[in-house]
């Protein structure tokens, strides 16, 4: 058994549940599971493995899928010109951090909203006051008339 198969079999066996003391370095390595096995098609009708599951390091021609883009926009309200914007600073940490994943376009979704969140704090559209400001702010009752005529107590 290589090294690599001696790691896939403690991945396997963790993620199935065993803890560190619990595992058999000695037990039978039991087959993959066919959704789970990596590059094995059951026959040659089937769609191939889905390569975006492998851990790997982010591609250098990574680009985010449009439905991720489409999916921000619709459900975030973030426009496709600030998503587009973030993958430079994405790809360029990414690369030099040379961290292995799984789900890439996920993580830059994640990216682009925590961006996005951080910039419209930054822009005040949920700008900062201080606790003074905040007790002290009489804006709830801008527009609220209150008529103190005391015309219709008529005590005669």
């Amino acid at each position: 058994m290589t090294e690599e198969d001696r790691k896939q079999r403690y991945i396997r066996q963790r993620n199935a549940g065993a803890l560190p003391w619990e595992l058999e370095d000695s037990a039978p390595v039991e087959p993959e599971h066919p959704v789970f096995s990596q590059g094995i098609q059951q026959d040659a009708s089937a769609a191939p493995v889905n390569e975006g599951a492998r851990v790997q390091p982010l591609p250098d021609d990574f680009q985010p899928d449009p439905v991720y883009i489409e999916f921000l926009e619709v459900h975030h309200g973030i426009d496709r010109e600030f998503t587009l914007a973030q993958l430079v600073e994405f790809k360029l940490y990414w690369r030099e951090t040379g961290e292995a994943r799984k789900a890439w376009q996920n993580k830059f979704k994640n990216h682009v909203i925590y961006q996005w969140k951080r910039s419209q704090s930054e822009t005040g559209q949920r700008a900062n006051r201080s606790t003074a400001e905040k007790l002290t702010d009489t804006s709830w009752a801008d527009g609220i008339q209150l008529d103190f005529d005391d015309t219709d107590d008529t005590d005669d």
